[in-house]
């Protein structure tokens, strides 16, 4: 009989029980010739009956698609059994089981094909690579694996012979053709196989091949050439039912042939016009497969089956690129072993609601999938593969589905995520329990392409006609590109733009010419409606709308019934809050009114009406009900919402809004840029107004200063009144004249500078180019207008006059400036000063021709342009500095802020870390998760639970289940897609889905990640108010003074808004920091008594507030908005800010007066920030006396600066606040078990103080004499170190050592250790520095005895100054080379890290925040690696962060033991120590890292 390759392919044939013969190279396809017993053959293959016999194929029996899917099948055996003979060794049971049953579909294709696979090398086979015991047994024969796949009984498995016998080719082409094709692949045949003889290939064949009268299978037949013209009746037939015609060939087969070429052609479209598929992704292993795609309308069920019980079969050919997949929920009721790739386990059977099939034919979604339907509906199928190469497709069996039988539970644990045994890390199995909370929608790909659609398809690189291609020899496939991993969390937005629909132009006019009719419909009946007619039935209902169904683009009438109401019923005013499209969308109208409506109050009815038009390009509307103040009806929590017609679609909704999210930032940054400018614009007009007003000014002083400036100003001095006295210095010309230049006559021998040597050889003429050495040369120090404006010095040089012997004349020339009307200097030469004994030197300088003291305002005013130039110029220049070293700064900071994120993110990677590290928006991104080291270890399912943005964006990622780790894996992972919109990463992890369970949130402060490009701002800037008693440096005592300003400044720079409230200190009048503040507006004259901030200041407001007045002023300090409480009580009427005996007192006063400014002006800030004992106050207060009464936003952080003041406070501060901290991790530590927080301890932390970089900057310093970075220190601290000596008069001989203190003079501070380490480094053969005072005068009588014991026996190595100069503070650190911090207790301290910024190495004793910072060289190597760069393994990364010497104890001895490591250090090796010093430079101790900690905390606390 004559089956033609037209009408039904190779699909067809196999379907018909047709053993296909591969044809050969170059010859042309050509109808098939089936001999006798065929269809009695087929009847007996299906039933399983009896052994079929041997038949022989013609080699025209195969088309050209044949041959293709016949070099897939010999492809796909070698790539198995490659793979295998690598891994075999590594497999389990269960493993070798799943690949055994896919060895069986690929065999049973085989043996249809009349070919022998060799057995698969598997454990335990004769062949096989070395493997356990516990390996599966090799896969049956072939016929048996056949008969099992094709699920024909065991009748049939008996049946089956154990060797099939070898098909005969047809000629010596064919036979060639598979030899060679053998060796390659590893077929194995026998080419003599008598003809007419049983075998394999019947039996074979699996029971689909069963006629199926209305079956109609998943998979699509491959394109056929142009059919005969088939009866108009049977075409018509076929076209109702979405069916392909058949073709009329079909018709002359003989029955049982016939009949299942028929089914198969019935069951399928025409693929006349298909084009290349792409393949879709199947389910990763115990997780839902995707579905085939959507049935069109009028096609009956693929899944369907045939009244004959044959199993349905499907091609994996791959749906058509143009039909859309059904959502993923949907796939678990489809076959998934049928698309799961060749190289990974199949999945398991799905249970048995997930094989029924609605009464549309589409498939039903299982329970778990269906519960997950609000996640799901946002989520997205996995993105296709790439597409396959030509003839690279597989025809294989779809598994009998069950339908009674659960499937087995897999103990599988999934192979490495870089396995390439089972594909990539998106295909390992989950456990059973975990694949039922999984999102549907988390698919794995496939190396096999999915299940055909309902729709056309046809094989990738196939001709939609079989007539004239011919078959190309391709070879041993190359190995599959890689692809990318599917996203375990469906992308919403690429789902929409998958489901919107490109319309022609056509159907985009036939749309919007519906549309238009909607809206017309909708306006008419707005328009003409009956309100009372509507209602007539409806006076019990809360709200109904005209129309009905809301049209967008149209008028809309909403009716509410404001008696159903029970938030509303007696209000008179009602209106409505609207929004668009999930209130995404905020209307120019955001508020509407209602008014009382005409229909009838029928039972109790009270309808109130609003008509508003309604947008067009919105899909839904979102309304809420209010009074329009405080009280509102929000449909019992889920607000009022209709979906609107005529309108767009939610999925162009979601496809527009990344144009939407870069619109919106595009407008606010022309927004920023437009404010930025007009800000500019009005500051350079302010700077041009305050230029003018200084060059009035100048002219200004200059004509009512010209008499008085000249003052006292002579042209000629002697030593004496005597007019015989010698002449001390002269000018010329006399007078002097402004504009002009004038020459200064010295003489050295009749003042100060009287030790001035005269080197000159006798004889010989010097100039200044040749000065004899070691000459002492004077410099001219000038200035004009009583120091008004300052020239640079200026060498002297001998001078022709030679004088007496007791006379030593110089002189130098210099310009007088032409507004000068005084010349002002003093003479220097080295230490020496000549400034006529403090009153300094001045000169008159007459007004130039032709002006007279009569004319003096008119030669002033001929200045003003000149001195608008200058002030203009100078203040351009300054600008320009300043920005060069803004942006300098800005650089660096973000440098060390990226370093510091790098850091973080290192530490957390045994926990969690990502692909890629650095997280990009609108990009992929994968995280890794190991539980081991947190609350979740041991869980047998890990959840991920994810936002952005500070949870702020709309997109929420999960609870989703993560893929569980391979073989010998730790981490869990999940893929998902970053929003383009997105600037941060947020998540948590959990061993549930949701409620009740284990948790890790990091301590409730979350995990968190930035990420780059995002467009847009972070949304939610915190309001941060710090009430503090000290800030630096208007009112600094300790480091409380210098933590609330740097850390104010740090969170700021975060992007959040932070502001101080202050006393206001009566020694704040004297502050040169507040001097220069904004101009002090108000009526009130009591800040006037001060010459300093008189006009200064700005007035903010008063209230009255316990029993007195109080007023509130304000000013910037440090960058930082701040607000000064100042009773008229008295109580901040003080010089210092502690020392009376009612501190605590008043500063409780000071708290509550702080919380009733907040409340009166309306601030209500997300945090209050309150430090130490003195402020702690502020917790109590705030929630007893404020947070019900108005002040209700905020929550309270308190900071313990040390626990040894104000325990009592600290307590009742650390029950009230919301979260508590101390100023480093130690010192946290030894004090938590403290009574006065041990029962507070769950809310406790330690976070490390910082230091201001910019203001202990070695690089930018006017205290130091040669600023230096850590490339230039050895001779920026050189330099220092001789400046040091001089201002501390210690001896430059040899060049020591310089060991340094800067301290309190405390008990906390060790003071033992300190007066032991000046004797000790004298000792060493170094030199002892100290600054710092004691409050106690005891103590302080032993540094003064100590000081003068040294003075007196080492009087050039030791210096002490007992008092507080930050200057020479600057100085000391830069000068020392050892900084000695041998605290008793350090709750964080800031000298250590002071000093490492200027490249002093600090040897301290390990307690509190000295531990948290300093790692000594010998024993902290792998703790500091961690600290410092985040490294686990300082050896492998080869890294040494370690930066001091450390000791223990509180004696002597330890002491010792730190100290002379490092003196040793410096004498045996100075170029170890000076780059050791480098080191210590480079580390960075600002406040970079502390601040993310702390808006960390501050979040956490607006959670708690």
């Amino acid at each position: 009989m004559s089956v033609s390759s037209k009408c039904a392919g190779s699909a067809g044939l196999r379907q018909a029980g047709v053993n296909v013969v591969p044809t050969p190279l170059g010859a042309r396809p050509r109808l098939s010739t089936l001999r006798a017993g065929d269809s009695s053959l087929l009847r007996r293959s299906c039933a399983a009956q009896q052994r079929p016999r041997t038949r022989q194929v013609s080699v025209s029996a195969a088309s050209q698609l044949s041959q293709a899917e016949l070099e897939e099948l010999l492809a796909e055996n070698a790539k198995l059994k490659q793979l295998l003979n690598s891994y075999a060794h590594k497999l389990k049971p269960e493993q070798v089981e799943k690949l055994t049953k896919q060895y069986e579909e690929i065999a049973a294709l085989a043996a249809a094909a009349g070919l022998q696979l060799e057995p698969l090398p598997l454990p335990g086979t004769p062949g096989a690579p070395a493997a356990p015991a516990a390996a599966a047994a090799a896969p049956a024969a072939a016929p048996a694996a056949a008969a099992a796949a094709a699920g024909s009984g065991p009748a049939a498995a008996a049946a089956a012979p154990a060797k099939p016998k070898a098909v005969e080719f047809a000629d010596d082409k064919v036979k060639a053709w598979v030899e060679k094709k053998g060796d390659v692949l590893s077929f194995k045949f026998e080419p003599n196989a008598p003809k007419g003889k049983s075998g394999p290939a019947a039996a074979a064949a699996p029971a689909a091949a069963a006629p199926q009268a209305q079956a109609k299978p998943a998979a699509a037949a491959p394109a056929a050439a142009k059919a005969p013209e088939q009866p108009k009746a049977a075409a018509a037939a076929a076209a109702a039912n979405g069916q392909a015609p058949a073709p009329a060939a079909a018709a002359s087969h003989p029955p049982a042939a016939a009949s299942a070429v028929a089914n198969f052609i019935q069951a399928t479209k025409s693929k006349a016009t298909a084009k290349p598929t792409t393949p879709q992704p199947a389910a990763a292993p115990g997780a839902a497969a995707p579905a085939a795609a959507p049935q069109q309308a009028g096609s009956s069920s693929s899944s369907s089956s045939s009244s004959s019980g044959g199993k349905k079969w499907r091609s994996a050919m791959g749906s058509d690129d143009k039909a859309p997949a059904a959502p993923a929920a949907a796939a678990a009721a489809a076959p998934p072993a049928a698309a799961a790739a060749p190289a990974a386990p199949k999945a398991p059977a799905q249970p048995p609601q997930a094989s029924s099939s609605s009464s549309n034919g589409a498939a039903a979604q299982p329970a778990a999938a269906a519960a997950a339907a609000p996640q799901q509906a946002g989520g997205l199928r996995p993105p296709p593969p790439p597409a396959a190469r030509a003839g690279n497709l597989k025809l294989t069996p779809a598994p009998q589905q069950q339908q009674q039988q659960k499937p087995p539970v897999q103990d599988f644990t999934g192979p490495t995520p870089t396995s390439p045994l089972f594909g990539s890390s998106s295909s390992s199995a989950a456990p059973a329990a975990a694949a039922k909370a999984a999102p549907p929608a988390a698919a794995a790909p496939s190396k096999a392409p999915a299940a055909a659609s309902s729709s056309s398809s046809r094989p990738a690189g196939s001709s939609s006609s079989s007539s004239s291609t011919a078959i190309v020899d391709v070879g041993p496939p190359p190995p599959p590109p890689k692809k990318e991993e599917p996203l375990d969390i469906p992308d919403p937005v690429e789902k929409a733009v998958a489901a919107v629909k490109k319309l022609t132009p056509e159907e985009q006019a036939r749309r919007d010419e519906a549309k238009r009719v909607l809206r017309a419909n909708a306006q008419k009946e707005v328009d003409t409606h009956d309100p009372t007619k509507l209602a007539a039935t409806r006076h019990s209902w809360l709200i109904f709308t005209v129309p009905e169904k809301p049209v967008a683009g149209a008028d809309i009438m909403i009716y509410y019934n404001r008696t159903q109401s029970e938030a509303l019923r007696e209000r008179n005013r009602i209106q409505a809050t609207l929004g668009y499209n999930a209130w995404e969308m905020n209307p120019e109208q955001a508020r509407v009114d209602f008014y009382p409506s005409p229909i009838p109050h029928v039972d109790n009815s009270d309808f109130w009406a609003t008509r508003f038009r309604i947008p067009e390009n919105v899909y839904e509307l979102n309304f809420v009900m209010t009074d329009g103040e405080s009280l509102f009806d929000n449909n019992n929590g889920q607000d009022y919402t209709y979906a609107l017609q005529a309108g767009i679609t939610w999925e162009e909704w979601q496809v527009q809004a990344v144009e939407r999210a870069e619109a919106q930032a595009r407008a606010a940054v022309e927004a920023e840029e437009a404010r930025r400018a007009e800000e500019a614009k009005q500051a350079a007009e302010e700077k041009k107004k305050r230029d003018r007003e200084n060059a009035t000014k100048r002219v200004t002083d200059l004509k009512n200063g010209f008499v008085w400036l000249r003052e006292g100003g002579v042209n000629k001095r002697k030593v004496s009144d005597d007019p015989d006295a010698k002449t001390w210095w002269s000018v010329a010309p006399t007078p002097l004249v402004a504009g002009k230049t004038a020459t200064l006559l010295y003489n050295s021998k009749a003042g100060p500078l009287a030790w001035i040597e005269d080197k000159r050889p006798k004889g010989k003429v010097v100039t200044s180019k040749t000065m004899p050495e070691g000459q002492q040369v004077p410099k001219l120090l000038r200035g004009f207008n009583n120091w008004a404006i300052k020239e640079q010095p200026l060498p002297m040089k001998f001078s022709r006059i030679t004088g007496e012997e007791d006379e030593l004349w110089w002189e130098v020339d210099f310009e007088v400036p032409k507004d000068a009307a005084c010349v002002n200097f003093v003479v220097n030469c080295e230490n020496g000063w000549d400034n006529n004994g403090g009153k300094d030197h001045k000169m008159a300088v007459a007004l130039p021709p032709p002006y007279t003291a009569e004319t003096v305002n008119e030669w002033a005013e001929s200045f003003f342009e000149g001195f608008l130039a200058e002030e203009t110029a100078t203040r351009l220049k300054a600008e320009e500095e300043a920005a060069v070293r803004d942006a300098k700064r800005l650089k660096e900071r973000t440098e060390q802020k990226e370093k510091a994120k790098a850091v973080l993110r290192r530490q957390m990677k045994h926990v969690m870390f990502t692909e890629p590290e650095v997280i990009e928006a609108g990009k992929p991104v994968t995280v890794y998760y190991c539980p081991d080291d947190t609350a979740l270890a041991g869980s047998n399912q890990v959840y991920f639970t994810g936002g952005f943005n500070r949870w702020a964006h709309k997109r929420q990622l999960g609870p989703a289940a993560m893929r569980p780790p391979g073989i010998n894996g730790r981490h869990w992972q999940i893929r998902f897609n970053v929003p383009k919109d997105a600037l941060q990463l947020d998540f948590v992890f959990s061993n549930v889905p949701g409620g009740d369970g284990l948790y890790d949130s990091r301590s409730g402060f979350d995990y968190h990640l930035p990420i780059t490009g995002g467009i847009g701002k972070m949304p939610g800037r915190l309001h941060v108010v710090n009430i503090a008693v000290e800030m630096a440096p208007v009112a600094k005592v300790g480091g409380l003074g210098d933590v609330v300003t740097a850390l104010g400044r740090a969170v700021q720079e975060e992007g959040h808004l932070v502001e101080v409230i202050l006393p206001r200190y009566d020694f704040f009048l004297q502050s040169p920091v507040l001097a220069g503040q904004m101009r002090y507006e108000t009526e009130y004259d009591f800040f006037l008594q001060s010459p300093v901030l008189a006009g200064q200041m700005r007035y903010e407001t008063e209230f009255d507030w316990g029993g007195t007045r109080i007023f509130v002023s304000t000013a910037i300090v440090e960058g930082l908005r701040c607000f000064f409480i100042e009773p008229r009580n008295g109580f901040f009427q003080t010089p210092t800010v502690y020392g009376r005996y009612d501190d605590e007192v008043r500063f409780d006063f000071f708290c509550k007066a702080a919380l009733e400014f907040l409340l009166k002006t309306g601030r209500n800030p997300d945090i209050l920030h309150c430090h130490d004992w003195s402020t702690a106050h502020v917790a109590k207060s705030f929630w007893e006396d404020y947070q019900p009464y108005g002040l209700s936003k905020p929550k309270v952080i308190f900071t313990i600066h040390n626990m040894n003041y104000g325990q009592k406070k600290i307590a009742e501060a650390a029950n009230y606040c919301q979260k508590f901290t101390t100023v480093s991790p130690t010192y946290a530590f030894e004090v938590g078990s403290h009574p006065a927080i041990a029962g507070q301890t769950h809310k406790f932390m330690g976070i490390r103080n910082g230091i201001d970089t910019e203001l202990w900057s070695p690089t930018e310093n006017k205290f130091l004499p040669l600023p230096y970075d850590a490339d230039t220190a050895e001779e920026g601290k050189r330099r220092a170190r001789e400046q040091l000596r001089q201002r501390v008069n210690m001896s430059g001989w040899q060049d020591k050592p310089i060991v340094a203190v800067v301290s309190r003079l405390t008990p906390q501070k060790g003071v033992h250790l300190i007066k032991h380490a000046a004797y000790k480094a004298l000792d060493r053969g170094c030199q002892f520095v100290l600054l710092g005072s004691a409050p106690d005068p005891k103590v302080q009588a032993e540094f003064d005895e100590l000081a003068n014991e040294l003075g007196h026996g080492h009087v050039q190595d030791a210096g002490f100054v007992f008092a507080y100069d930050e200057p020479l503070s600057h100085l000391i650190y830069a000068g020392a080379d050892v900084i000695l911090v041998p605290s008793n207790f350090e709750p964080c301290g800031l000298t250590q890290m002071i000093a490492m910024r200027y490249g002093a190495v600090p040897v301290v004793r390990h307690t509190g925040g000295l531990r948290d910072t300093v790692f000594d060289v010998d024993n902290d190597k792998p703790r500091a690696a961690w600290e410092v760069v985040g490294s686990s393994d300082y050896l492998r990364d080869k890294v040494d962060e370690t930066n001091g010497f450390a000791f223990e104890g509180m004696d002597s001895d330890g002491f010792d033991y730190a100290f002379n490591r490092c003196i040793d250090a410096y004498y045996n090796d100075r170029a170890w120590f000076r780059a050791l010093q480098a080191r210590v430079m480079r580390q960075d101790w600002s406040w970079n890292r502390p601040a993310i900690d702390y808006v960390e905390l501050y979040y956490s606390a607006i959670r708690s």
